[in-house]
């Protein structure tokens, strides 16, 4: 089961449209948080306060508070056409950010041209949470028709006019386009007109929603349906409050319901607890059961927001939204809630909602405010205390199928990687929208986190001579992400993406510089420990100083070794030849990594600048199959006992490998044949001799 929701819940984030939705709401979050913020403090119930805010400086600050919400809330809808169609144009114009800022505007100018324009139904409120059905829709079609103009049937036909400027001449190439843009949408508004009687779009929907609400019998079937399509929305990553909003306002309101129980009032104070899909038993569930450590942070920094019915924290962070197993409680535990609250105004024992209580108000005052009666707060604390209740047991079960789904991605993530490494092409992880973007974005971030601690585990994988002794030892990071191993050089791709690569490769130095002397007292005091470092490093003149100084202070100069790959050249590096001697004056010695494979110089082999070489791994598997892998190694090993540098075999694996190497001069081994990378206490226990094979 595990399996299929994890398809469908990779597949629903892959889609480019419901993606696009679900990121263009999140980009605004930061604009409805500021309208909520300041909507809160305009309105907090306390009579003292509104009296300070009325009196204030001759109630400058409630007007300030008033532009707020004005700037903010009253434009929602502006700001989600131009979020939605940010992303959406993202997979449609490539690196032509001018091609896809021009899709944007043409979004805002098809968006005002479905409402008629200046000359038709358009008013301010149609920018405000009324208009973010419309503003959906707009968004999506209007980017798409835009693109398929501008890349597709009039590309021929495109208007390249003459200039230097290349933004002159993209923007003039996108007229035709824009023009025809704005006309269909202009041209769908007037049909619209004809054929259905109503103003705009965002009419017909309302319209239509209306409808569905004004034919079901009875309240209870009202409120229902109204919860069900509010969170439905919301599981979708559309916001539902904003889109229903004229609904409620219309069809719950004191008149709209002919004096009965499910006011908008009652809706908002006895259903909607702590927001949309009674997040509060949501956060009460995920502080009383939840393992995740991250879910606990999120659910910690949510609790002052969503005491005041403001959820987006949780929705969007946790997330609910394309989330198949909290969806359900999402949407089943309001209705519950409104149910269990209008049964008890049927039987009496709580008085109806009668008074409009502001939705910022907080749960268990909102309940004695808008009934008048201790009762309506204790109705609301049965709710909130079954609610959790309902929401347990899909926290749990959520939370095991994001383990399994952050394993499937991981893995979806090594296999890109490892694609990108046979194609040579550069992946950019944290650069992408995807799933992937996501899963990286995740792994940089708690690796970024785990660097500034210092919390990074270290193995060593030890080097065998023909003999089976241990001679030394390569320190490879071992990091994992929870509970689940990560590809090593997935881990450096993210760190370096991330900017914490330096200071990653500073703390595993600092590590090995510190394990070293126990090394040498259970290994013998002539073993040698190797640490990576890149080209770029080795090319830094300060950071060889710190190196140095580090080495120094541990006492381990004569035993550590620098491991430099050899994937990038280290020719044209200015300060490489003198930092090498450098190390080399101090007793610290070096090794190139992967040699043969890439594009070290053979002067720095010639001028015993290194003293050890790393067989490249393709090599060595290679060498029973191949006959140009043998002679490729016996020409290195045969270049290394003239040039006195020692070659070190990786990735051995098998005794017939290790024999063939045997045969070819090769004398020092490191691979599963012997051992996996191991913590520093397990390579101490297996002492200074290893037996031919160790379990792996």
């Amino acid at each position: 089961m595990f399996v299929r929701i994890r398809k469908i819940i990779y597949a629903m984030e892959n889609n480019l449209v419901l993606s696009a939705i679900k990121k263009g709401f999140l980009l605004v979050i930061p604009v409805v948080l500021t309208g909520s913020f300041a909507l809160l403090l305009s309105n907090f119930p306390v009579p003292l306060y509104q009296e300070f805010l009325a009196s204030f400086a001759g109630g400058a600050l409630l007007s300030l508070l008033g532009f707020i919400v004005g700037a903010t809330t009253d434009f929602l809808s502006l700001y989600l056409v131009l979020a939605i169609s940010y992303f959406y144009s993202d997979s449609l114009a490539g690196q032509n950010l001018t091609l896809r800022m021009t899709a944007m505007v043409t979004a805002c100018a098809c968006f005002i041209a479905s409402f008629g324009g200046a000359g038709g139904s358009l008013t301010l409120s149609c920018f405000g949470t009324i208009g973010v059905f419309t503003a959906m829709v707009c968004s999506i079609l209007a980017t798409r028709l835009f693109f398929l103009l501008d890349l597709g049937m009039y590309r021929r036909y495109r208007s390249y006019a003459a200039g230097n400027d290349i933004h002159f001449r993209s923007s003039m190439s996108a007229i035709l386009p824009v023009v025809v843009c704005v006309t269909v949408f202009t041209l769908g508004n007037l049909l619209l007109q004809k054929l259905f009687h109503v103003g705009n779009l965002n009419d017909l929907i309302s319209g239509l929603l209306f409808r569905a609400f004004g034919g079901l019998n009875g309240e209870p079937g009202n409120g229902v349906m109204f919860l069900l399509l509010l969170d439905l929305l919301w599981a979708f990553g559309i916001h539902g409050g904003n889109a229903l909003d004229p609904v409620a306002q219309t069809v719950f309101t004191a008149e709209g319901t002919a004096g009965g129980v499910i006011t908008k009032s009652f809706l908002d104070n006895f259903a909607v607890l702590g927001g949309s899909g009674a997040t509060m038993c949501l956060l009460l569930a995920l502080l009383l059961v939840s393992r995740q450590k991250n879910d606990r942070r999120l659910a910690y920094s949510a609790v002052p927001l969503t005491l005041f019915n403001i959820n987006e924290i949780l929705v969007f962070g946790l997330p609910i939204v394309l989330n198949p197993i909290l969806a359900i409680p999402f949407i089943l535990t309001p209705i519950f809630s409104m149910l269990l609250s209008y049964g008890a105004v049927l039987i009496g024992w709580m008085p109806a909602a009668q008074q409009a209580v502001n939705w910022t108000t907080p749960v268990f005052f909102s309940g004695y405010l808008a009934t008048g009666s201790w009762h309506g707060t204790v109705v609301q604390l049965v709710s909130v205390v079954l609610g959790t209740l309902i929401y347990i047991p899909f926290v749990m079960l959520s939370e095991r199928l994001k383990e399994s789904r952050e394993l499937y991605l991981i893995d979806e993530l090594t296999q890109d990687f490892r694609r990108c490494q046979e194609t040579g092409e550069q992946p950019r992880y944290l650069e992408r929208t995807d799933s992937l973007g996501v899963i990286a974005k995740a792994l940089a971030g708690q690796l970024r986190a785990d660097v500034e601690r210092g919390s990074l585990p270290i193995h060593y994988q030890p080097q065998v001579d023909a003999q089976g002794r241990v001679t030394g030892a390569e320190a490879l990071l071992r990091w994992r992400y929870g509970d689940s191993a990560v590809y090593p050089p997935v881990v450096i791709e993210l760190a370096q993406e991330d900017g914490c690569y330096q200071e990653l490769t500073w703390r595993v130095l600092t590590t090995v510089c510190r394990d070293i002397p126990v090394l040498r007292q259970g290994l013998g005091q002539d073993i040698h420990i190797s640490a990576n470092i890149v080209a770029e490093q080795l090319n830094d003149p300060a950071l060889t100083e710190r190196i140095i100084r580090l080495a120094e202070e541990n006492d381990v100069c004569r035993s550590l070794v620098l491991e430099v790959t050899e994937e990038t050249s280290l020719v044209n590096l200015p300060h490489i030849t003198a930092n090498i001697e450098r190390f080399g004056s101090c007793g610290i010695t070096l090794a190139i990594d992967d040699f043969s494979m890439g594009k070290t110089s053979l002067n720095y082999l010639r001028n015993n600048h290194f003293h050890y070489v790393k067989l490249d791994g393709s090599l060595v598997c290679q060498v029973l199959e191949n006959s140009r892998s043998r002679e490729i190694i016996g020409s290195i090993v045969a270049l290394g006992q003239g040039l006195d540098f020692q070659v070190i075999a990786e990735c051995v694996e098998t005794g017939e490998v290790r024999d063939a190497l045997l045969a070819l001069g090769c004398t020092v081994f490191q691979g599963y044949l012997y051992s996996p990378a191991i913590p520093r206490e397990e390579l101490l226990a297996c002492g200074k001799e290893l037996p031919a094979s160790l379990p792996v």
